[in-house]
């Protein structure tokens, strides 16, 4: 099974509520561990999973909104705009 069917199957079996919802769960978790990073814990690896967490996640909001090529114009553009920032070249 691939990527995208193994996430679409999960968004068909729990529905696009749960998922968004977990979405922002695992996304909060991500913040739980940077903060502890912050107060000096050694906890890579959780961010780490945590990360992978989120990863995944947004690869089912992508589905869910069916905006693949709307995130990756919005991706492009604020690199571009990142770059200029730090006067730097792009290439997209």
């Amino acid at each position: 099974m691939t990527k995208e069917k193994l996430l679409t199957t999960a968004i068909n079996t729990y529905g696009h509520m749960p998922q968004k919802l977990m979405a922002i769960e695992e996304m909060s978790e991500l913040a739980k561990e940077i903060c502890k990073d912050f107060r000096g814990n050694n906890n890579r690896d959780k961010i780490s999973e945590e990360m992978a967490d989120v990863e995944i996640m947004l690869a089912q909001l992508k589905l869910i909104y069916s905006n693949h090529g709307s995130v990756r114009k919005w991706t492009n553009i604020k690199l571009r705009r990142l770059a200029q920032r730090l006067g730097v070249a792009y290439d997209d």
